[in-house]
């Protein structure tokens, strides 16, 4: 039931899910502490599973669901990470490139990706509140 129209949007969600991951698994690599392994597993879902689910009319909400839980995860573990490791003073500096601020922008992007392909899937859903 793949949609050829939305194959870019969902390429889209692909690549920057596995971005991510990539990124991920080369700053904290998963071998050197248990906490690590909850963004690969994220990471390996968004990357690899989300793309099927959002590719079918059946599965695309649940996929819009999973992918806003991992983005709100990712987003409260990385700014819990970045307020955890805080030192001085905060600045706007600090916080705009010193932080995982623009870590959790990137993750963001994923949001209105998948907004647009539940539109495509379920247009008039979502225009009625129907759910």
């Amino acid at each position: 039931m793949f949609k050829k129209e939305m194959g870019a949007l969902i390429l889209a969600l692909f690549f920057v899910s596995l971005g991510g991951l990539l990124l991920h698994i080369r700053i904290h690599p998963p071998s050197e502490e248990a906490f690590h392994w909850v963004p690969v597993i994220f990471g390996v879902i968004s990357t690899f599973v989300l793309p099927f689910l959002f590719s079918n009319a059946r599965t695309v909400a649940w996929a819009y669901l999973i992918n806003i839980a991992a983005v709100v995860v990712g987003t409260i573990a990385m700014a819990a990470v970045s307020i955890e490791e805080l030192e001085g003073p905060v600045t706007l500096d600090g916080v705009l490139l010193r932080s995982t601020f623009p870590d959790i922008m990137v993750l963001f992007a994923k949001l209105p990706l998948g907004h647009h392909i539940l539109r495509h899937f379920r247009p008039k859903t979502i225009e009625a509140g129907v759910h």
